[in-house]
């Protein structure tokens, strides 16, 4: 009886809700489609605000501030139907349930890393840490470097498994390059759709 209860506290203490099974139901995957419809015309870095977090050293937050931007289930389908709202194209319920299957299972982070030299983008090292779980992610897809001035700027997309992480607690993404500089990102997913 004993090893039956401890092994039932320890199941409740560890199971947090995932963040990649928040599920999405018709009315939130309409709600997200309207909203990307309705913001074709908004400039991406203006659109993605709500899930961007800043370098938390960063000494201005704009566009060539280190960011991350949390791709949440609602931004997925958000973007999509902006995406394709921009393009002339009809937008159906359809194409969200083709997005969230295509990122099913995943928590993604577009961070946009700066630096002075054009491999900013490599030796990519990332974590994201919730209280004493640290989790790397499975996919890490970076772009090639956009020329900035000064420097260069690179957009990287981090997978992490959605099942590692609550949905309930906020994180640290941390994210170390080629320049050896550590950037560190604070996540509130409560305060996220």
């Amino acid at each position: 009886m004993k090893i039956f209860v401890l092994t039932l506290a320890i199941l409740v203490l560890l199971s947090g809700p995932a963040l990649a099974v928040v599920p999405m139901d018709a009315a939130a995957i309409r709600a997200a489609q309207d909203y990307g419809r309705s913001r074709a015309n908004v400039p991406l870095a203006d659109f993605l605000l709500p899930w961007t977090v800043y370098e938390e050293r960063a000494a201005r937050l704009n566009d060539t501030a280190e960011r991350a931007c949390h791709y949440t289930p609602f931004l997925l389908v958000a973007a999509d139907a902006r995406d394709r709202t921009a393009a002339g194209g009809p937008v159906i319920a359809a194409d969200a349930a083709k997005v969230l299957d295509d990122y099913a299972g995943y928590v993604i982070f577009g961070v946009t890393l700066s630096g002075v030299q054009a491999d900013v983008g490599t030796k990519l090292e990332a974590s994201l840490r919730q209280g004493r779980k640290t989790v790397r992610p499975k996919l890490v897809n970076a772009l090639p470097p956009g020329d900035g001035s000064p420097g260069y700027q690179v957009q990287v997309y981090f997978y992490f498994p959605g099942r590692d992480i609550a949905a309930d607690k906020d994180a640290l993404l941390t994210v170390k390059a080629a320049d050896k500089r550590t950037r560190n990102f604070r996540v509130s997913f409560a305060a996220q759709r």
